[in-house]
C-alpha cells in the first residue's frame, strides 16, 4: 500500500535543478546498489528539463543512470488506453461542426473565425477532461443574469458534447493514465525511488500524480522555488479553500494547495539535501515583496530586520530604457560582457518581440543564443513562402505579391543560373514601378520582354516559368487534399526553378524540414475536413502552421539562453536577466475566453485567469534568486506610456519605504548600474561617425541642360520645389511607384476621370431620366474592372452612387447653352524665343452656343483656392491661355469664358479660374518670365521653396536630405556640371 506519510522536499528560489537534484539523489540512494539505483524513476514536466538531468548525470562521471520520464509519458506508454487520435483530426472534425452551425446562424460569428473558435472548443475540451470537469456541469450553470449570451454560448458549446466523452484527447488519456498508475501503485507499491521534479503541480492529473508519489515507499516530490521564508500566518494567508479569498495570484499558491490536499503544512516540507543557496538574504527580501495583499502591513514589522538593503541587492541591475529596441539593445550588451567574462547567461521573458529583438542585436557580434521558444513555423523562410503562394490562389496577382514572391530566398533556390533570376527580378521590379501597374497579367509580362531593345532566350524561358506557375488557367478544386496538393506543387515549382526538377531548398534547413512534417501530417488528416473553399483551406493550412515552432537547437550557443517562463523554473545561470517587467507581458493580461467568464469557470471547477498571473509570479521569485540578475524594462512601447510589473513596484515600493536601511540608497543604486547599460545602449544605437548635416540644396546646371519642356501640371512642381524638377528631368531619377495598397488614390483619380470621360463621349443625355442610372452603371463597370481590391471596389462604388446625382444635376446646368466639344485633348505650346515647349492634356473641353469655350479639370483631390490659383497652380489658367493660342489637338482657337475645377468627390465643390483677374495673355507673358528666369544659369533649383504646408511631402526630400535642414536654413547655390 502507498506510504501515509508525504515525503515533499523544497528548493529555494535561484537553486540550479538539475545539479541540485543529482547531488541529493546520490546521497538519498548511497545505500542501493548501481543496478538498483539505475531502477529509478524521475518525473519531470519539460523535454529540456530531462535533457537537463541527463546532462548534469553525464557530466558527474560514469554511472548506471535512473529512469528520467516525461510525467505526460504515462498516456503514452499505457497500452490498455484507446489509441491516441492526433488532435490535427479533432480540430477538423469540430471546424465542420463550427462551420454548419455559422452557416445556419451567421450573426453568431464571421465565417473566417471557423479555426479559431474550433481551436477555443477544443482547447476548453481538453481543459474539462484534464480538470475532471463534465460537459453536465456546465449546462447546469446558473447564467439567469446573461441569459442572451448564455444561449448563444451553448450553441457553440454543444457542439462538443459528443466530443466530451472521448477518451483518445491528450488530457483525458493523462488523466486516465494517471489514475491507472496509481490503482497499480496502490496494489504493488515500487520498491525502487520514484521523484517528481521540478512542477508546480498546477493542472490536476499532474498534482494527482505528485501528491501519489510523495506517498510512495521510497517516493518524493522535489518542489522547485519554494519559500522556507514566508512565515506561517503568510501561508494562511493564501487562502481558507473557499475560492473566495483564494490568492491564486500569488507564487506560492500551488504549492499551498498540494501541502492542504496532503494535510501538511509549510513546516512539513523538507529541504532537499546538499540544495543550498548564496541568495538567503535576497530571498527573503523577495519573499516579503511578494507577500498577498491582505498580509501587506508585515513589511513595516518584517522590513527593517532584512538588514543591510545595499548588500542584499548589490548583484540586482535596474534596466529602465526608454524604448523596446533600447531595452534590447541593453540586453545584447549585458549578454556580450557575461561571454567575454567567461559567464553564462539566461535570458528570461515572456515578451517573445523583445527577445526577437535581442537575438537580432546579437547577430551584429555572430551571436546566436538558444533560443527555447523558437519561432513560429509561419514566419520561418518556408512558411513565409507557402503562404505567399497561397495568396496567388484567393487574389489577382498583384505587383506587390510577384516581386514578393521572385525576391524570396528559397526562390529559384538552386545555385545555377541564381544570379540572372535576381538580375531578371530586379529588371522586372523597375519596370513594375515605372508603370505603375496594380494587377499584373501574362500580357504585361510578354510586353515587356518584347519591348526590350535586346532579346534573351534565357529570359524568354523565366517568363515563360513564371506565366506558366502563376498564372495557369488550372482549375482549382475544392476537394481539400487536391488544393493541398494544388499548393505543395506550386511552390515547390517555384523553388526549384524554370530548369530543375524537385524542390530547391525548400525542405532543406530545420524549418524546412519542420514545415515538412507539418504539411505530411495535414496531408495525412486532411480527409476529414471535408469540402473546404479556398480561403478556408488557406485558414486550415495557415493555422497549422502557426501552432508549431522552429527551433533548432544545434545553432545556439550553450551560455546563452533564451528561456520562456516555464523552461527557466529548473535552469540556472552565472547572470538572469528577466526582460519586459511590464504590466501586461510580465505577467500577460489574461486572454478574453469566448465562452466562460471568469465566476463560471470557477463554479464547475476550471482554471482561472489568476492561475497564470500566480505561475508567472512564480517564475519572478524564481528568478530573482539567482546570484547576478538584471531586470529590464522599457519606459514607452511602441504606442504609449508602460506600467511596471506588479512585482517590480513591490519591490521598489518596499525598498523606498524602508530608509533606516538603505532602501531607496540600494534602489537608487540598482538604477545607476542599469544607466550604465542604456547609455552604452543608446551610444551603440547611435552612428558612429557623425556626418555633417547637408544644407539646403539649390543646384545651378547649365541653362544647356535645364528642361525644354514641361506640362501644365509640373509648373506647380517647379513653383513651389524646383529641386524636384532638377532631379526628375536632370538627374533622370523619375519617380517609382509604390507596390502597396497605398496606390489606391491614385488609382482612384485615375478610375473616375475615366469613367466621366467614357460618360460625357457616349454624348448621354443628361436630361433624360435615366442618365443618374447609366452612369452608375458605367462606374460600376469601371471600378469592377480596374480596382484590384474588393474592399476599395465597394467603398468606391459606394461613393459615386452618392456622387453621380449630384454629378447629374450640376451637368444639366454646364449642358444648358454648351455641350462637350472635346475631352482628353491633348495640346502643345511652343515658345521659340525660349526654345521651351508647354504641354498639357485638357480633360474636357465644351463649346458655349456664343462660340466660347469653357474648359474644365476633374478633381477627386483638394481643389486650390483662386489665391493658389494666381501664384502657383497655373494649371488652369495656362490651359486657357493654350486655348487661346490654338494650341489643342482638334480645337480650334476660340475665346475662353470659363475655366473649373470639377470636384468630384462628397462636397462636389466647384473652383472658378481667376480669369478675370489674370487674362490668358497676361498668362503667357507671366510664362514667359518664369520660364526665361529658370532658364538662366544663375537660378538655383532651390529644394521646398514655397510648399503650401510645412508638412507636406516632397517626392524627392530623402534625396535632397530634408531634415538635415530645415525650412528656415538659406538655399546653398552650388554650379553643377
Amino acid at each position: 500500500m502507498i506510504s501515509v506519510t508525504p515525503k515533499i522536499y523544497g528548493m529555494s528560489p535561484g537553486i540550479d535543478v538539475g545539479p541540485a537534484f543529482l547531488e541529493g539523489f546520490l546521497n538519498l540512494t548511497q545505500d542501493l546498489a548501481p543496478h538498483e539505483r539505475a531502477q529509478a524513476t524521475v518525473f519531470v514536466n519539460t523535454t529540456r528539463m530531462r535533457n537537463r538531468l541527463n546532462g548534469a548525470m553525464a557530466a558527474d562521471g560514469a554511472m548506471l543512470l535512473p529512469k528520467i520520464r516525461l510525467i505526460t509519458d504515462l498516456a503514452a506508454e499505457d497500452i490498455s488506453l484507446a489509441p491516441a487520435r492526433g488532435t490535427l483530426s479533432q480540430k477538423l472534425e469540430i471546424a465542420q461542426l463550427v462551420a454548419s452551425l455559422l452557416e445556419a446562424a451567421p450573426d453568431l460569428a464571421p465565417r473566417t473565425s471557423v479555426f479559431a473558435l474550433a481551436d477555443s472548443l477544443l482547447s476548453l475540451m481538453n481543459e474539462m477532461a484534464a480538470e475532471g470537469v463534465s460537459f453536465e456541469e456546465i449546462q447546469e450553470l446558473d447564467v439567469t443574469d446573461q441569459s442572451g449570451h448564455w444561449r448563444r454560448t451553448l450553441d457553440f458549446l454543444n457542439i462538443i458534447a459528443p466530443f466530451a466523452a472521448n477518451t483518445d484527447t491528450p488530457d483525458f488519456r493523462q488523466a486516465q493514465a494517471v489514475a491507472r498508475q496509481i490503482a497499480e501503485w496502490n496494489v504493488n507499491p515500487p520498491k525502487h525511488p520514484v521523484f517528481v521534479v521540478g512542477s508546480t503541480g498546477s493542472r490536476l492529473p499532474t498534482r494527482t500524480l505528485m501528491k501519489a508519489v510523495s506517498k510512495l515507499p521510497r517516493g518524493g516530490v522535489i518542489l522547485p522555488g519554494f519559500d522556507i521564508h514566508m512565515p506561517a500566518d503568510v501561508w494562511a494567508a493564501l487562502g481558507d479553500g473557499s475560492e473566495k479569498t483564494d490568492q491564486e495570484d500569488h507564487p506560492q499558491y500551488r504549492f499551498w494547495k498540494i501541502l492542504r490536499g496532503l494535510v501538511l503544512d509549510q513546516t512539513d516540507v523538507m529541504p532537499w539535501p546538499s540544495a543550498q543557496t548564496a541568495q538567503d538574504g535576497r530571498n527573503k527580501l523577495i519573499s516579503l515583496a511578494m507577500r498577498p495583499v491582505p498580509v501587506t502591513d508585515g513589511w513595516q514589522k518584517d522590513g527593517p530586520v532584512l538588514g543591510d538593503l545595499c548588500l542584499l541587492t548589490n548583484e540586482i541591475t535596474l534596466i529602465e530604457a526608454r524604448t523596446p529596441k533600447v531595452e534590447a539593445e541593453a540586453i545584447a550588451l549585458c549578454v556580450m560582457q557575461a561571454i567575454n567574462d567567461g559567464k553564462t547567461t539566461a535570458i528570461i521573458s515572456p515578451d517573445r518581440v523583445l527577445t526577437r529583438q535581442v537575438s537580432a542585436a546579437l547577430d551584429r557580434w555572430d551571436v546566436v543564443a538558444d533560443d527555447s521558444a523558437g519561432i513560429p513555423l509561419q514566419l520561418t523562410p518556408p512558411g513565409r513562402l507557402l503562404c505567399h503562394v497561397g495568396d496567388t490562389f484567393t487574389n489577382d496577382i498583384t505587383s506587390e505579391l510577384l516581386l514578393v514572391l521572385l525576391k524570396h530566398p528559397l526562390t529559384h533556390s538552386t545555385d545555377k543560373d541564381r544570379g540572372n533570376h535576381l538580375r531578371f527580378t530586379r529588371e522586372l521590379e523597375l519596370a513594375l514601378r515605372k508603370g505603375g501597374k496594380v494587377i499584373v497579367q501574362p500580357n504585361d509580362l510578354h510586353d515587356w520582354v518584347e519591348n526590350r531593345k535586346s532579346s534573351d532566350p534565357d529570359l524568354c524561358q523565366w517568363i515563360d516559368w513564371i506565366i506558366a506557375l502563376l498564372f495557369s488557367d488550372e482549375s482549382r478544386p475544392s476537394d481539400a487534399r487536391a488544393l493541398l496538393d494544388q499548393h505543395i506543387s506550386r511552390s515547390e515549382k517555384l523553388c526549384a526553378g524554370p530548369t530543375h526538377e524537385g524542390s530547391g531548398a525548400l525542405w532543406d534547413e530545420s524549418a524546412g524540414r519542420q514545415t515538412r512534417e507539418q504539411y505530411e501530417l495535414l496531408e495525412r488528416e486532411i480527409g476529414t475536413a471535408g469540402q473546404l473553399s479556398i480561403r478556408d483551406y488557406l485558414s486550415l493550412f495557415t493555422n497549422v502552421l502557426s501552432s508549431q515552432t522552429e527551433r533548432n537547437p544545434d545553432k545556439g550557443r550553450s551560455d546563452v539562453l533564451i528561456l520562456g517562463t516555464l523552461e527557466s523554473r529548473v535552469h540556472a545561470a552565472d547572470l538572469v536577466i528577466l526582460g519586459g517587467l511590464n504590466d501586461g507581458v510580465w505577467p500577460a493580461a489574461p486572454e478574453a475566453d469566448p465562452w466562460l467568464n471568469r465566476q463560471m469557470r470557477k463554479k464547475v471547477g476550471l482554471l482561472s485567469p489568476e492561475r497564470q498571473i500566480g505561475l508567472s509570479a512564480h517564475d519572478f521569485q524564481q528568478a530573482m534568486g539567482a546570484t547576478e540578475v538584471v531586470v529590464t524594462r522599457s519606459l514607452r512601447s511602441d504606442e504609449s506610456e508602460t506600467v511596471p510589473s506588479r512585482w517590480l513596484n513591490r519591490l521598489t515600493n518596499l525598498l523606498e519605504g524602508l530608509p533606516k536601511t538603505d532602501g531607496p540608497k540600494a534602489l537608487s543604486e540598482m538604477r545607476s548600474r542599469g544607466m550604465k547599460w542604456t547609455d552604452l545602449a543608446i551610444a551603440n544605437l547611435s552612428p558612429e561617425i557623425q556626418i555633417e548635416p547637408a544644407g539646403r540644396p539649390s543646384p545651378q546646371p547649365p541653362a544647356l541642360h535645364r528642361p525644354k519642356q514641361l506640362s501644365v501640371t509640373r509648373i506647380k512642381t517647379l513653383i513651389r520645389d524646383p529641386y524636384a524638377i532638377y532631379a526628375e528631368r536632370m538627374l533622370r531619377l523619375p519617380q517609382l511607384n509604390t507596390l502597396a495598397q497605398r496606390q489606391e488614390y491614385q488609382l482612384r483619380g485615375v478610375i473616375f476621370h475615366s469613367i466621366l470621360q467614357d460618360f460625357v463621349d457616349g454624348k448621354t443625355d443628361v436630361h433624360s431620366d435615366n442618365a443618374t442610372d447609366i452612369l452608375r452603371a458605367l462606374a460600376q463597370k469601371s471600378i469592377a474592372d480596374a480596382c484590384p481590391w474588393p474592399r476599395i471596389q465597394l467603398q468606391w462604388q459606394c461613393q459615386f452612387e452618392k456622387i453621380a446625382p449630384k454629378f447629374i444635376a450640376a451637368e444639366k446646368v454646364r449642358q444648358n447653352g454648351a455641350h462637350p466639344l472635346v475631352t482628353e485633348a491633348h495640346g502643345k505650346l511652343v515658345f521659340d524665343a525660349l526654345e521651351f515647349t508647354l504641354v498639357g492634356i485638357a480633360d474636357r473641353i465644351d463649346l458655349s452656343d456664343n462660340g466660347k469655350a469653357v474648359l474644365y479639370d476633374y478633381k477627386t483631390g483638394a481643389i486650390p483656392s483662386e489665391k493658389q490659383q494666381t501664384y502657383f497652380d497655373k494649371q488652369l489658367l495656362l490651359g486657357a491661355a493654350m486655348i487661346e493660342a490654338g494650341a489643342f489637338e482638334k480645337v480650334p482657337v476660340l475665346e475662353v469664358a470659363q475655366a473649373q475645377f470639377l470636384g468630384i468627390n462628397a462636397d462636389m465643390k466647384i473652383a472658378n479660374a481667376p480669369l478675370a483677374k489674370v487674362s490668358p495673355a497676361q498668362v503667357i507673358e507671366d510664362f514667359k518670365s518664369l520660364i526665361a528666369n529658370w532658364l538662366d544659369p544663375q537660378r538655383g533649383y532651390t529644394a521646398r521653396m514655397a510648399l503650401f504646408r510645412k508638412t507636406d511631402f516632397g517626392a524627392y526630400d530623402h534625396l535632397s536630405r530634408f531634415g538635415e535642414w530645415g525650412l528656415n536654413s538659406d538655399p546653398n547655390p552650388e554650379v553643377v556640371e
